[in-house]
């Protein structure tokens, strides 16, 4: 075929078609990479939201910690103490409970409840051994000492007290003699 037999009207359909299937193979080469690239890109996406939600948990962890980090600071001790008259005597003990906070800041709204009791409790505050009343503040470093009405022994082995208290951050907390911390539910409207 000599270039003055070819008929020059198909020639631009002839380009025309090999510029396509030029630019269609281009296209499908471009798609590969696009698809490759998008593979790389979602698993690093995947890769990211793995640490992501790691970050998260570890946030979340350490805001708990910071949540009740002076509240696990505060303890709450509790021992029977006998009377004259004990073990027969019909109010012959009573229970003697300590709050001890142990953070940097102080604690309020200090009160030991034993399991309903509605009587007043003598509280005092050592070393001066000031009395006062329920509920109070603990300071940093101070030891509260609480003392529960005299009773026969039968009657304290049936109560479990708890010492509830409000952190520096104005949240309420109830603490049991085995150490176990929660938050009190807010009553709040």
């Amino acid at each position: 075929m000599v270039l003055g037999s070819i008929d020059w009207g198909d020639a631009p359909t002839w380009f025309g078609s090999v510029a396509g299937a030029a630019a269609l193979g281009f296209t499908a080469f471009t798609v590969r990479q696009q698809t490759k690239q998008l593979r790389a890109q979602q698993e690093l996406n995947e890769e990211q939201l793995k640490n992501l939600r790691l970050e998260q948990k570890a946030l979340a962890a350490e805001v708990r910690d910071r949540h009740t980090a002076q509240a696990r600071r505060v303890k709450f001790s509790l021992q029977i103490t006998p009377g004259q008259d004990f073990p027969d005597g019909p109010e012959s003990c009573w229970y003697s409970a300590e709050v001890t906070n142990q953070s940097d800041e102080a604690v309020t709204d200090v009160t030991v409840d034993y399991d309903g009791w509605e009587e007043p409790q003598a509280v005092r505050l050592r070393p001066d051994h000031i009395l006062m009343d329920q509920p109070c503040v603990v300071g940093p470093g101070h030891v509260v000492a609480f003392a529960s009405q005299s009773t026969h022994i039968d009657r304290l082995e049936e109560i479990y007290p708890t010492c509830k208290f409000k952190d520096a951050a104005g949240v309420r907390w109830i603490l049991d003699t085995d150490a176990r911390l929660t938050e009190e539910a807010s009553t709040a409207p």
